[in-house]
């Protein structure tokens, strides 16, 4: 064999590899949204309840957005209740953008009832709320965020300086922005580096933090 011909067949070897997980991934994509888990959706006290008791992981920004289109013209008040140990950057992210699609036609109010937790990627879509309410004893979870492999599901080590710049990119995007009390946001800024920060639907309140606005 030529070298030209070992080129070229490493080259189609290199096509087949890329065309073969490209169409895995479609597959596994669409299997996701077809059998991936289901969202509760009722109706109460002349709102839509969304229930979410799962990871933030798809679909969830999916079932979030076809369910607003089939109940939209049913209330003019949206109820999301969380009960997520949180999960994927990239699906929360795509949550909090149906939220705020929810936003320019009705009021939506996210909920963390008693004995519910939201922790983790699940406080930013919980703020995403224009109405934040939570039980005295509902748990919620700040820290930063962590890498995972996408094939091993396993926490992926960065270098620290990476950490911290994704840690602050995080800060910016979810925080900074969001309706937290400016000066609790930045003790959680100091409180989060490396560590969990938990705290009680009741200590949140109490703190002045403005991340429920109401205890149910």
């Amino acid at each position: 064999m030529t070298p030209e011909t070992r080129i070229r067949a490493g080259f189609a070897l290199t096509l087949a590899l890329f065309a073969a997980l490209a169409f895995f991934a479609l597959k596994s994509g669409r299997a996701v949204y077809e059998t991936g888990p289901a969202m509760e959706v009722r109706a109460a006290d002349g709102a839509v309840v969304f229930v979410w008791d799962k990871p933030v992981e798809a679909p969830m920004a999916y079932r979030f957005r076809e369910a607003f289109k089939a109940a939209r013209s049913s209330a003019g008040r949206i109820v999301i209740l969380l009960n997520s140990p949180g999960g994927a950057l990239t699906e929360g992210r795509s949550v909090i953008e149906e939220i705020d699609r929810m936003k320019r036609t009705h009021h939506v109010e996210t909920r963390v009832a008693a004995g519910s937790t939201c922790a983790s990627m699940c406080a930013p879509i919980f703020l995403a709320g224009e109405e934040r309410v939570a039980a005295p004893d509902a748990r919620f979870m700040f820290h930063e965020p962590t890498s995972v492999d996408y094939f091993t599901e396993e926490k992926a080590d960065k270098p620290a300086f990476e950490q911290r710049m994704d840690a602050e990119r995080f800060f910016e995007r979810y925080f900074e922005r969001s309706p937290m009390d400016a000066a609790w946001r930045e003790k959680l800024r100091q409180a989060w580096k490396g560590q969990d920060v938990w705290k009680t639907g009741a200590e949140l309140v109490a703190e002045g933090s403005n991340v429920v606005t109401r205890l149910e």
